[in-house]
């Protein structure tokens, strides 16, 4: 038995919200269309550690439409057109690694820590990233068609390759651990 979720929809046909600058929505559109067109539009980031004070870093596959084999620093991704932001976040962690979040019985703390306007590398366009910190020891079954490889790093470890992850992870990351330490979470 295939324990890897499955994708039932072309992503590129998924409905995305587009924002302004005040995170109100704008209009509705493709993803691929957003993607073509740099929309701005909200994400989740999650930045997931284990109980050793690693960070889960994803390889994103060659097929992604965005920063393909690049690292990714958090977990996350576009949030879908009407979609609630917790449950956005808490999709991805199942979608791409097959860790359900809302269940007691996975033990993961799973800290919601606000919104931040992130600017793409071209420094003209951005978008809205919903902030997450999380905590748990769980076994992953990665989504073959969105990660490629999973590995573990230290905070220190991950920043010395922000250079080969995507330009937003790393952007959010550095804001979420900093968020976190504001809250008094100790993220390693």
């Amino acid at each position: 038995m295939d324990s890897e979720p499955e994708v039932t929809t072309d992503s590129r046909e998924e409905l995305v919200d587009i924002v302004d600058e005040h995170n109100e929505v704008v209009e509705v559109t493709t993803r691929a269309r957003m993607r073509t067109e740099k929309l701005p539009h909200r994400a989740s980031y999650i930045a997931l550690c284990d109980r050793q004070g690693r960070y889960l870093v994803e390889i994103r596959t060659l097929c992604k439409d965005y920063a393909p084999g690049k690292f990714d620093a958090c977990v996350g991704g576009i949030m879908q057109h009407g979609e609630e932001e917790v449950e956005s976040a808490r999709r991805e962690l199942l979608e791409e690694l097959g860790i359900d979040a809302a269940d007691a019985a996975a033990q993961v703390e799973f800290t919601p820590l606000g919104v931040q306007q992130v600017m793409y590398a071209d420094g003209v366009h951005f978008l809205m990233a919903y902030l997450y910190f999380a905590r748990a020891d769980c076994i992953t079954v990665r989504q073959k068609s969105e990660v490629s490889g999973l590995m573990y790093l230290t905070r220190e470890e991950l920043l010395a390759l922000s250079h080969d992850c995507t330009y937003d992870s790393v952007q959010v990351f550095r804001e979420i651990i900093s968020r976190a330490e504001d809250l008094g979470l100790n993220p390693p």
